[in-house]
């Protein structure tokens, strides 16, 4: 077990590499923090049963909508951005990025994370 939680730590440490990522976390879907990077300051419990909300109702809006499973959700605001993106069936990745942030590489980051926690989670699982 603690090398699954020394390889979602690291993927966490990569992504905040990015420059235009400041914190980031894996939340499981049920809305437990699992690890983050969040600044300090920033209750990481409150912060992952928020997104899991957040998640959990833009999952329920793309099925009602026709829209096909839920990829991400992004919300802006006056001082940055939060980006959530599923992490398969089990968890999803959160990056609050700069307000100025390139969104595009914030995106590609956070989306080869998510598959790289997609697939920790799922070797873990099946030891």
């Amino acid at each position: 077990m603690a090398d699954i939680w020394s390889e979602l730590e690291e993927v966490i440490t990569g992504l905040t590499s990015v420059s235009d990522i400041r914190a980031a976390a894996v939340v499981r879907r049920d809305g437990l923090i699992i690890t983050h990077s969040l600044p300090d300051g920033v209750d990481p419990r409150t912060t992952a049963a928020m997104t899991a909300a957040i998640v959990g109702t833009s999952e329920m809006a793309t099925v009602q909508l026709g829209q096909g499973r839920f990829e991400q959700a992004l919300i802006e605001s006056e001082g940055g951005k939060l980006v959530s993106t599923g992490a398969g069936d089990q968890a999803f990745v959160i990056a609050l990025a700069y307000k100025d942030a390139n969104l595009g590489l914030v995106l590609m980051a956070l989306q080869k994370a998510s598959r790289k926690v997609d697939e920790i989670l799922r070797r873990a699982e099946s030891r």
